[in-house]
């Protein structure tokens, strides 16, 4: 494995677009027509039928989620040509990853493709927290101070996370406003607040809500792509094929992923046991598998634990005793029985739910043609390659990075790292040679310290003392020289402090990491609307 180093762009408006956007249409087709050829049979559904299959349900899926909340379904197949994929969490994230649903809806009819563009909430995830960071002046300069919108619910997926009090809630946007103090002059939060707010009687979930008020404001400004939340493409029938084979193969599948991830963390110098996923492990004959487990009545994401018998494969909920189902499953069997009882699991409130890697996995090779991913899950999917490529004995289709800095737009200051970097070569110059920046011509009083100096710089070194000697020399004139030097040093302090206090203030006012209801709404829709054109090619 080489490491593919990524960075997130530096300068305002800068897009990170790896391969570039002009080549994104090659590696969907590309991608498309080796999938449209894969037959990997995944335990009696070959990959084409299957993949057929992924397309219409999740499909079907988002048209019954749009029409759930009144969201605009555009004109698309339910079996599309073409289908170019993303996803995240639904919370408020900055810009960065806001640009993926851009530019996926611009890809997907770019060059006159009868594509559509699908977003996955990724509602299985576990929410950072129920704060942003706002940022705001203080005296001179800024600072960020955290501002809720809700309370803590604990370590409860977004799927099952219920807003904890309706008053702090509708009362955010008053408040982060009130903390951002001007510093915008038409922050998001003004248009997309109210949206939010117009959603708490449809649904009482924090990140549902923010998907819906979301996805309203993106086909506004042309962005219609489709929408459904993972949590229901892991229901379908085309999942728990997907799953089924995983399962009834995972001795293979959990050494060929750790084996994996040795050679990730090798390649990276990674020592973290978590990072960027942990190892899949075992407790007696029971084998951890790559999805998530939990109950409606008690939502903690667990390991979704199996036992592979004989004729047949029990689950359960890492951490607890009781099998939630026993499949009629093994390596040699069709699963279309075991997919029966996986359909029993939704109706118990059991959630049956993807990892990091078999989200993409799934989605990447079942449902899309082209998957676009942030730096984060570039990053992740590096190591999804290499299991896929062992596991499948098939070339992973390629995905497209993209990332995007959009700073806030507001007042910084000139101060840059280069120009701090040489005031300080230039504050060592004058400690180790001050000889270098006497006036001319030169003081009587300062001859006999260069003179010293030079004397000791030439004198022999042969032995530890002489070596002490000199370093001694030098230092004593040096510091007989440092009277004539005062006033530029005192100059280059000075800038040094301001300098530093610039970049104090530029790492507040530059950040690409604030939430996007906290930037400008006119800005944020021009870099958007460019985005989108320049993905469609237009």
């Amino acid at each position: 494995m080489h490491p593919h180093r990524l960075r997130a762009p530096s300068s305002d408006g800068a897009l990170l677009a790896d391969p570039p956007l002009d080549l994104a249409g090659e590696a969907l087709r590309s991608n498309a027509d080796r999938l449209d050829r894969w037959e990997y049979d995944f335990q009696g559904r070959r990959a084409g039928r299957l993949r057929s299959m992924a397309r219409a349900q999740v499909m079907a899926l988002a048209k019954r989620h749009h029409e759930t909340f009144g969201l605009d379904w555009p004109d698309v197949p339910s079996q599309p040509e073409r289908l170019v994929v993303t996803g995240h969490q639904p919370e408020l994230f900055h810009p960065g990853v806001w640009v993926k649903n851009f530019a996926v809806a611009g890809l997907a009819t770019a060059g006159g493709e009868s594509g559509v563009g699908l977003n996955l909430i990724v509602d299985n995830d576990i929410p950072k927290g129920p704060t942003i960071r706002v940022p705001h002046r203080e005296g001179d300069g800024l600072r960020v101070s955290p501002v809720a919108f809700d309370v803590w619910a604990g370590e409860v997926p977004y799927e099952d996370q219920t807003v904890q009090d309706e008053a702090l809630f509708a009362s955010f946007a008053d408040r982060a406003r009130a903390t951002l103090g001007g510093l915008v002059a038409d922050p998001m939060l003004d248009d997309f607040w109210p949206r939010v707010m117009r959603r708490a009687g449809e649904t009482d979930r924090v990140g549902l809500r923010f998907a819906l008020a979301r996805r309203e404001v993106e086909a506004e400004w042309g962005a219609r792509n489709v929408e459904v939340p993972l949590g229901l493409v892991c229901e379908s029938e085309a999942f728990y094929w997907f799953a089924s084979h995983l399962l009834a193969h995972l001795p293979r599948f959990q050494s060929t992923h750790n084996a994996a991830l040795a050679r990730y963390r090798a390649a990276y110098g990674i020592r973290s046991k978590h990072h960027p996923v942990p190892a899949l492990g075992r407790q007696g004959e029971w084998l951890e598998a790559p999805f998530w487990a939990w109950r409606a009545e008690s939502p903690r994401r667990r390991p979704l634990m199996v036992r592979l018998l004989p004729r047949t494969i029990e689950l359960r909920i890492g951490g607890e005793d009781e099998t939630i189902a026993e499949l009629p499953l093994a390596a040699d069997r069709d699963a279309c029985c075991a997919i029966e009882r996986f359909q029993e699991l939704p109706g118990r409130g059991i959630r049956l739910r993807t990892r990091a890697l078999t989200t993409t996995m799934f989605a990447r090779y079942l449902l899309g043609d082209l998957f676009v991913h942030g730096i984060g899950g570039a990053k992740y999917d590096e190591l999804g390659d290499e299991l896929a490529r062992e596991f499948f004995h098939f070339e992973p289709p390629r995905f497209l990075t993209l990332s995007l800095t959009h700073w806030l737009g507001v007042e910084s200051d000139p101060a840059t790292l280069d120009r701090l970097r040489a005031v300080e070569r230039s504050l060592r110059d004058l400690d180790w040679n001050p000889d270098r920046h006497l006036p001319e011509p030169r003081p009587a009083e300062a001859r006999a310290a260069v003179e010293a100096k030079w004397v000791a710089i030439e004198g022999e070194v042969l032995t530890r003392r002489q070596r002490l000697d000199r370093l001694k020399g030098i230092r004593t004139a040096n510091a007989a020289l440092a009277p004539w030097t005062e006033a530029a040093r005192s100059r280059l302090l000075e800038e040094r402090d301001r300098l530093r206090e610039g970049l104090k203030l530029n790492a507040v006012a530059r950040s690409r990491e604030y939430a996007f209801p906290l930037h400008g709404r006119a800005r944020l829709k021009g870099v958007m609307s460019r985005i989108y054109d320049e993905a469609a090619g237009r």
